[in-house]
């Protein structure tokens, strides 16, 4: 649903219409017609939506993260700085089925329709970031912030022992992504009482792009086999289109996850330097495919 703010014209017309049989202070005429103009802006809204027939969407894969990747002392604090080098990968991946819903406007309807719909699967070859963490006894908490290749946040929750860790996450990132798209809409144009018009349209584009809010969640489990060496698992959920808008007209399908097991191993090198090659496997329940990709991370821990 949009907001239509519409123009001051007759804000200003019934506050002049008023003034002149009232006695009104300038300050007073001011707010009247502020007021006006924000209560008739509440009541006119827009609404509709698109229907992705064809598309080709950009999704922006994130790095493996796997926490701290090292016992922490107890009553303690750590900035860990990573470097993740990665092989590239550029994949046109087809969705199983995208099923847009039926959109009823005012004046015109859509009706329900397949949608053929593509993930340009792209993986940065370098993703850096920096996470502070900090543990009391056992527990741990941490906050960061990345480049990959856009920039995000992102906030842990674990514990942290002598002979492993595990740990939850979740990051919030921001991103220009591009996409090739033919979607039908409807726009409406209402107020609060259900009456308006609609027009409709086609968005059509081969290289369009917006800024487009992503999010990534998951967990991790490192082993301390020994004091220079670990283990590592984590897996992610990773959303690349977080609001499902086109243009601002809203979509009635949501973009599907793209699910990534992370499998590794880091040599410790005086509790300072961490060097780590593992694999990172993404799926999907929407995927016909499988991709894979090997990354090598360098993190300095001061």
């Amino acid at each position: 649903m949009k907001l239509v703010v519409p123009s001051g014209a007759a804000s200003f017309f019934i506050v002049y219409f008023v003034s002149y049989y009232v006695h009104v202070s300038e300050k007073g005429k001011m707010r009247i017609y502020l007021t006006l103009t924000i209560c008739v802006s509440l009541l006119l809204l827009g609404c509709g939506g698109a229907q992705v027939q064809r598309g080709s969407f950009e999704a922006l894969v994130p790095d493996a993260y796997t926490g701290p990747t090292f016992a922490m002392d107890d009553d303690s604090s750590a900035w860990k700085v990573n470097v993740s080098i990665r092989n590239p990968n550029d994949k046109h991946v087809h969705l199983k089925e995208i099923w847009n819903d039926t959109i009823n406007g005012f004046e015109y309807t859509l009706d329900p329709v397949a949608g053929d719909v593509y993930y340009d699967f792209k993986i940065f070859p370098v993703a850096a970031s920096i996470d502070y963490f900090g543990k009391k006894t056992f527990l741990l908490g941490g906050i960061g912030f990345g480049l990959d290749p856009f920039p995000y946040v992102r906030v842990t929750a674990g514990i942290n022992e002598r002979y492993f860790e595990l740990g939850a996450f979740a990051s919030l990132g921001l991103a220009k992504v591009s996409y090739s798209v033919y979607a039908p809409y409807i726009d409406d144009q209402g107020n609060m009482a259900g009456a308006g018009t609609s027009s409709k349209g086609v968005i059509e584009c081969d290289d369009c792009s917006e800024w487009k809010y992503n999010g990534n969640f998951g967990f991790y489990v490192n082993a301390f086999p020994f004091s220079e060496f670990a283990l590592s698992y984590s897996f992610s959920a990773f959303c690349p289109w977080l609001y499902n808008e086109l243009q601002e007209y809203p979509l009635t399908f949501d973009f599907p996850y793209i699910f990534s097991n992370y499998f590794g191993g880091t040599y410790i090198i005086n509790n300072h330097y961490l060097v780590s090659l593992g694999a990172n496997i993404h799926f999907g329940n929407d995927f016909k495919e499988t991709i894979w990709n090997l990354e090598l991370k360098t993190a300095f821990i001061f």
